[in-house]
């Protein structure tokens, strides 16, 4: 029985290799969380990382590409109680996508394949949620030590954002951010990991716990934005929370606009319902009347 731990994709994906040049089936491998890496003898542990070191050039096996790009993306799923699990499913169905044919991954039933395609779901939740309640806010201090950078003294303008992401995908997503914001300098803070933008270069740290940040005036900007493009007639409560969930208010400084908005849509409604209906050919007239102005003038 072979003992592994695994912390990223690209160290899974070097052990399987050397694992299928040897011809190992997944009932031979024990995947273990990293701080349980100390529990096994290394004897076996190395000769088969030397192995899959010296072999991953001659590599024959072809594996869908399609599988790949999954499996990378379930390679950032957390699972609190059995975090090696994912990498036993990986390995399982590389195994057998080598053995049996690529149909494998076709099979939507199989327990592995289920599970592969429910990790992969709820990372690109993850991303999505991520991508849409990130919240800037700007470093007042001109001499503030940011996790993984050097101090930002000088810098008149630098932004962090707090994030509590469920799955590992701080490094997968930072990209995104970067083509969003490209302007400005940032840190991106969570947990299990940071990305820093300078304008130059994305850098990633170790995670940190959360920090102090001050409210900005980019608080009150997301609150002023938020109260303008807020249709009482168009409020769905139950639609709202499902896009938006609760969890997810911490974030959001125009959270706090919520309930006060929600609370008085409904009065809000009846007035915008019993108001004096305004002429449908308003901007039709000012137009003539701007055009008439013009030939005076002209």
């Amino acid at each position: 029985m072979y003992s592994f731990s695994v912390t990223d994709f690209d160290g899974w994906r070097t052990i399987a290799r050397g694992l299928l040049q040897a011809n190992v089936a997944p009932s031979e491998i024990s995947w273990q969380p990293p701080e349980q890496h100390g529990l096994f003898s290394p004897s076996s542990l190395e000769n088969i990382i030397d192995s899959a070191t010296r072999v991953s050039s001659s590599y024959t096996h072809k594996i869908p590409r399609d599988f790949l790009q999954r499996a990378q993306q379930a390679a950032c799923f957390s699972d609190r109680k059995d975090p090696a699990r994912k990498w036993s499913i990986l390995y399982s169905l590389l195994w057998r996508i080598v053995n049996c044919g690529k149909e494998t991954l076709l099979l939507t039933s199989d327990p592995d394949v289920r599970c592969l395609g429910s990790m992969c779901k709820a990372v690109s939740r993850d991303k999505h949620k991520m991508k849409a309640f990130v919240r800037f806010q700007q470093v007042v201090s001109h001499d503030v030590e940011i996790a993984g950078q050097a101090s930002c003294e000088g810098d008149a303008e630098y932004y962090v954002a707090w994030f509590e992401p469920c799955h590992a995908i701080i490094e997968s997503i930072a990209p995104f951010f970067v083509k969003r914001f490209t302007g400005m300098k940032w840190s991106i803070l969570t947990p299990d990991g940071c990305a820093h933008w300078d304008m130059t270069q994305l850098t990633l740290s170790e995670g940190v716990l959360k920090p102090e940040i001050d409210a900005d005036a980019f608080d009150l900007f997301w609150k002023a934005y938020y109260r303008n493009i807020f249709n009482p007639a168009r409020l769905k409560e139950q639609a709202m929370r499902s896009e938006m969930p609760k969890k997810y208010w911490k974030y959001l400084p125009e959270a706090t606009c919520i309930q006060d908005l929600t609370r008085g849509a409904a009065a809000i409604t009846e007035q915008m319902i019993n108001a004096p209906a305004t002429n449908s050919n308003r901007a039709r007239d000012k137009s003539k009347r701007s055009r008439s102005f013009k030939t005076l003038c002209g």
